[in-house]
């Protein structure tokens, strides 16, 4: 466990932020006095407002303007969570496979990309607004710590969900095939999960019930990562008798890594689906129906407290099993649609035009076509005449 994995210096950032603040307004200025009404970064002005934060969350003051002993008195590093690492990393490497994938299936970078963004911030939205809603009595006494994620609390099916609802939008107003974008966004989705939950490892959260299998795992007590213990040893000591003196929580399953080695597996499906798929959206219902059977699975060796719960069901299963049943409708809504038209299902095969661009789904457009004849049959004329001179 280990949840923060580096602290850096509060008060270096802040001279550094300040210095990078003043070199780009300066060279913003160079810039207007060689192309006059050039427009003003807000990059100095972004910098320059987390220098401030700086100053109010990390110095002792507690002010955003510093005083005469900010800078003589010690200021707290600001620390760089594991679980925001592997979260950062897993959108890195989903902007890579969404853009790869949006060139094979026809969408462009652009769009692409916009819908990727705005996804992102999104998923991470709705992860929060779901782990909060299932745990309400936790934020009554401060509000404030909803938007506090770097102390955990991010709920995967939230983020799917709306993340799901964003794509939905951005897709309407770009015109663009839902099923075409799902196919495209969901190997990217699944091995994400499977990333962060490294992530989720190491900060101690979403951790296993008892056991006594060779793999179980143990979770530290109070030390200087985690001054009150890891979660799991809190909850053995408050419900399962384990001494406060315990440097360790009992062995637990680590369903961390189960939920890891699903992401891998249900990526690799995907990707084999791709490869062989028949109509689109057969991707995105092969990572809904496999990820809602298998996440209610996990949860079964889960013991963390943090999950809500919907009559026996957990939030999870509920949702995962709900899930299942749609996304076996839509399969099967969409195998008939295939079998009726095999063609008009294979929406990879149309390129999305741009939004003030040519139809493209259809090949060249007619103008378009007269102009290639018209040149080739130029280009044959003007042949025949230098034959004929020669």
């Amino acid at each position: 466990m280990r949840p923060i994995l580096v602290s850096i210096p509060s008060k270096v950032l802040f001279f550094v932020a300040i210095g990078l603040a003043a070199a780009l307004f300066a060279r913003d200025l160079l810039r207007r006095r060689s192309a006059p009404g050039s427009p003003l970064s807000l990059n100095p002005l972004l910098l320059l407002a987390g220098a401030l934060a700086l100053v109010r969350f990390r110095s002792p003051t507690a002010s955003f303007i510093p005083e005469s002993g900010t800078f003589s008195q010690p200021w707290l590093p600001v620390p760089i969570f594991a679980y925001g690492v592997m979260l950062g990393t897993s959108l890195i490497v989903g902007w890579f496979l969404v853009v790869r994938f949006a060139k094979q299936d026809g969408i462009r970078t652009e769009d692409a990309g916009a819908i990727y963004m705005w996804t992102a911030i999104w998923s991470i939205i709705g992860s929060r607004l779901l782990y909060v809603l299932t745990n309400l009595s936790s934020f009554t006494s401060d509000p404030l710590e909803i938007i506090m994620i770097q102390n955990g609390g991010l709920v995967a099916y939230g983020g799917m969900i709306g993340g799901f609802l964003c794509s939905v939008y951005n897709c309407r107003k770009r015109k663009i095939p839902l099923l075409q974008w799902a196919d495209v966004a969901a190997p990217s989705v699944v091995l994400g999960t499977g990333i962060t939950r490294v992530g989720c490892l190491l900060f101690g959260c979403d951790f296993g019930a008892r056991t006594d299998l060779p793999w179980g795992i143990r979770f530290p007590g109070p030390n200087a990562m985690a001054p009150h213990g890891s979660p799991a040893w809190q909850r053995h000591v408050e419900l399962y008798g384990l001494s406060r003196d315990a440097l360790q929580s009992l062995p637990v399953h680590p369903t961390q890594v189960y939920e890891t080695i699903v992401g891998l597996s249900l990526f690799a499906v995907l990707m084999v689906l791709r490869k062989y798929r028949r109509f689109s959206g057969e991707v995105f219902v092969g990572w809904v129906i496999g990820y809602g059977i298998l996440r209610p699975i996990i949860e079964v060796l889960r013991d963390d407290d943090q999950r809500g719960n919907v009559g026996p069901l957990s939030t999870s299963q509920f949702i995962g099993l709900v899930s299942v049943v749609l996304g076996a409708a839509l399969l099967a809504h969409l195998i008939k649609r295939y079998r009726e038209d095999p063609e008009g299902s294979r929406l990879w095969l149309r390129p999305v035009p741009a939004a003030d661009g040519p139809d493209l789904s259809e090949g060249p457009s007619q103008p378009l076509r007269a102009a290639k004849l018209s040149d080739g049959g130029g280009a044959g004329t003007r042949a025949k005449g230098r034959r004929k001179r020669r």
